[in-house]
């Protein structure tokens, strides 16, 4: 019989919280699973960013389009939106996950940062607003002209909208960094939370104990296709899987 196995908790969370039994660890491994989607969205944040900044660089000698009709601006504001959102989700828009990113700790840069995103998140992007209290100007404008022409009154509704602000790319780049620094120094602790939590209610309910291997972790389930669930079993076998970040010894037996 093999001795390896692997015990996904958060549907053993799921169903403790439903029948209302040891909410300390149901909380501690929230707070693990939490932990977790939140540095994912900041990764996915900067790598929207970087992409902006890629294609930036490479298309640096490229004549610009006026007119709106440009698919790379579009591409551009769809990562910038993206990347504000993301980075909303994971530091301060309240949802069904614990918030686990506060502003302590933040230099006063990366803090002035996180504060224009805030606004930005607010009163641009999830909802309308011209963004004029951006540092490098606003990021939409409107405009109603009335024009008198050959003895005729004409008018013109237009917009134009900056799909993407180089300045707080820049600065949320860093401002990611940090964040993610915060989610590595937080990891190991709620990590071992679990681990103590678990301990100590298998200790204290048999049943728990008991129930704990209907719990195995189903590769085939939690991924996309056959063949990263393959790629994902050989490296969880191997002990080598990516973004492993705890690691614990099994006891040795008394004698």
């Amino acid at each position: 019989m093999s001795l390896e196995h692997h015990l996904d908790l958060v549907p053993l969370a799921a169903d403790l919280r439903a029948a209302g039994g040891h909410k300390p660890l149901v909380a501690s491994v929230d707070r693990a699973a939490a932990i977790g989607s939140i540095r994912d969205d900041l990764r996915n944040a900067a790598a929207s960013l970087r992409i902006i900044r890629q294609m930036q660089e490479a298309e640096s000698d490229r004549p610009e389009i006026v007119g709106g009709n440009d698919d790379d601006a579009t591409i551009f504001g769809a990562l910038f939106t993206n990347a504000i959102i993301l980075y909303a989700r994971a530091t301060f828009t309240s949802g069904a996950r614990p918030a686990l990113l506060g502003e302590e700790g933040l230099s006063a840069d990366d803090k002035a940062t996180h504060d224009e995103v805030k606004t930005l998140r607010n009163s641009v992007f999830a909802h309308y607003g011209r963004g004029e209290e951006t540092e490098d100007g606003p990021i939409v404008r409107d405009a109603v002209v009335r024009s008198f022409n050959r003895n005729q009154y004409r008018y013109g509704v237009y917009t134009t909208r900056a799909l993407h602000k180089v300045g707080l790319g820049a600065r949320m780049e860093a401002l990611i960094v940090a964040r993610l620094a915060q989610i590595e120094a937080k990891l190991q602790k709620l990590l071992d939370d679990v681990e103590t939590r678990l301990n100590d209610a298998a200790s204290t309910d048999a049943a728990l104990g008991r129930s704990l291997p209907q719990y195995e972790f189903d590769a085939d389930k939690f991924c996309a296709s056959r063949g990263a669930a393959d790629h994902m079993r050989t490296r969880m076998s191997s002990g080598e899987l990516e973004d492993t970040d705890y690691t614990t010894a099994v006891p040795k037996p008394a004698t």
